[in-house]
């Protein structure tokens, strides 16, 4: 059995990790906030610009363009995946490992290759393990990153795509609904895709003409044709930004829950402690009466 100056030790160790844990979570906390409010304030804005693109696409069917068209005699599958640089936030990690396993699996038996464009060094050291081919690996960026990276992302991904390499790309990343729930979605990203909603048939909008409420200039065709580069680096830019956003409040909820789990550990041994010390009490006392009914009988 441990001594008392042993669970001592143990009591001490486990409150000053209950620090570093509660700091960690303010400090994933501070990051949410600030990660959060740009993340909804861009959802925003690329919802409105998906909703343009749409409505572009439309307006432009059967115009051609080499990223709308799937590469029939490709034979591999690029998916781009963000996770994070550090660990110790809870699950965040695994759920991609898991999802991205299942994709990986599924391609396979669909007999097609695939090939992985990572960001984040936990998802480079996982699959540098395992069978699977890695394109591209970046770690160390999602601290500090900006729209400049997304694009130059989105445009590298877009010179392989036209070059023939892949069949067709996805992008992975885990979508923020809150501090308790963060989602790990698959969505295509090339060859470019729009809804196929037919708005001539729409009596809601059939009164406002082809322009379906926006004003364009010179034609939707070329507009549409300028503003697929944008579109992509949007898409990349807003996955960053929710993947990050989840991987705070993730963070966030893992430390709270070692905080309380640091609290209850504290509590136990200080249980153990407290008894251990009565017993030692009790047999000293037992101790000393045991020698004064000696003495006394002598």
């Amino acid at each position: 059995m441990a001594s008392l100056k042993d669970i001592k030790r143990q009591i001490g160790a486990v409150k000053q990790t209950q620090k570093l844990t509660k700091a960690m979570n303010m400090v994933a906390a501070a990051k949410l906030r600030a990660t959060q409010g740009r993340t909804e304030s861009f959802r925003a804005y690329a919802d409105e610009h998906h909703r343009l693109m749409d409505t572009l696409g439309q307006q432009s069917r059967g115009v051609e363009h080499a990223l709308l068209q799937t590469n029939q005699e490709g034979r591999k599958i690029e998916i781009l995946a963000f996770g994070s640089d550090r660990g110790l936030c809870g699950s965040f990690n695994t759920n991609i490992f898991q999802k991205l396993d299942r994709q990986i699996a599924e391609i396979r038996r669909s007999g097609l290759e695939v090939s992985l464009f990572l960001v984040g060094r936990k998802l480079r050291e996982y699959y540098q393990r395992r069978q699977v081919a890695i394109s591209h690996a970046m770690s160390g960026v999602m601290g500090h990153f900006d729209y400049l990276l997304a694009q130059e992302i989105s445009e590298t991904l877009t010179r392989e795509f036209l070059a023939g390499n892949f069949r067709e790309i996805r992008v992975l990343t885990t979508r923020f609904h809150g501090v308790a729930k963060q989602e790990v979605t698959l969505s295509p990203f090339l060859p470019l895709v729009h809804e196929a909603a037919d708005l001539t048939g729409d009596e809601d909008h059939h009164h406002l003409g082809p322009g379906y409420g926006y004003l364009v200039e010179p034609d939707p065709a070329t507009l549409f044709g300028r503003l697929i580069p944008r579109s992509l680096a949007i898409a990349v830019f807003q996955a960053m930004l929710e993947s990050v956003t989840s991987e705070n409040a993730a963070r966030m909820q893992a430390m709270d829950n070692a905080s309380k789990n640091c609290k209850e550990i504290t509590e136990n041994l200080t249980q153990v402690y407290n008894k251990l010390r009565q017993a030692a009490v009790t047999n000293e006392l037992l101790d000393i009466v045991n020698g004064s009914e000696a003495l006394a009988a002598a």
